[in-house]
């Protein structure tokens, strides 16, 4: 006689074995997943402490509200600048991706550019059609010097903000006359 006409015949004739081993199962099912919760609850203590930060809920371009949402992350992974509190009406300097850190450069101070940026007035002739908050290349005898936003457009002038790092090289491509805007698509 084969080995399962036998168990068979050995769970009809004492159903306890039947439901002990059933039991005994899902002992070891649960015992398996509480040890996964352990091993998960263990890795999140041992990463350290954590600090809330801002993260964007979905993508942003500059120029449109910041939606952001509040994570908590390890100190390990949050970056110096990352926005800890974010204003209701604030507006994105720059675009922002999906599921990225909010931080500080990210966000316009007073409407749209971020507070340590120089605004340089460039001569609107030659340049694409702009919009404020378009993200632009400022390039100058043949080179890319930077990328900065548009603050306003004028017929005359277009008033670009650009980093403090570069704003000496715009200053010498502006009174060479040499400086031409790129929109970004």
């Amino acid at each position: 006689m084969s080995i399962v006409p036998r168990l068979r015949l050995l769970f009809a004739r004492r159903p306890w074995l039947y439901w002990l081993l059933v039991w005994m199962c899902a002992a070891v099912v649960w015992f398996s997943v509480a040890g996964a919760l352990a091993d998960v609850t263990r890795e999140r203590d041992s990463w350290g402490a954590t600090r809330t930060v801002w993260v964007a809920s979905g993508p942003v371009a500059a120029g449109e509200l910041v939606g952001a949402t509040a994570s908590d992350y390890p100190l390990a992974m949050v970056p110096p600048s990352a926005v800890t509190s974010v204003p209701a009406d604030v507006v994105a300097a720059r675009s922002i991706g999906a599921g990225e850190v909010v931080v500080s450069a990210d966000l316009a101070a007073d409407g749209l550019i971020p507070a340590d940026w120089v605004v340089f007035a460039v001569p609107a002739d030659g340049s694409p059609t702009l919009l404020i908050g378009n993200e632009v290349s400022l390039f100058g005898s043949g080179q890319l010097w930077c990328d900065g936003l548009v603050a306003t457009v004028s017929e005359a002038a277009v008033e670009t903000a650009v980093p403090s790092g570069c704003a000496a090289s715009i200053s010498a491509q502006l009174a060479l006359g040499a400086v031409t805007l790129a929109r970004h698509p």
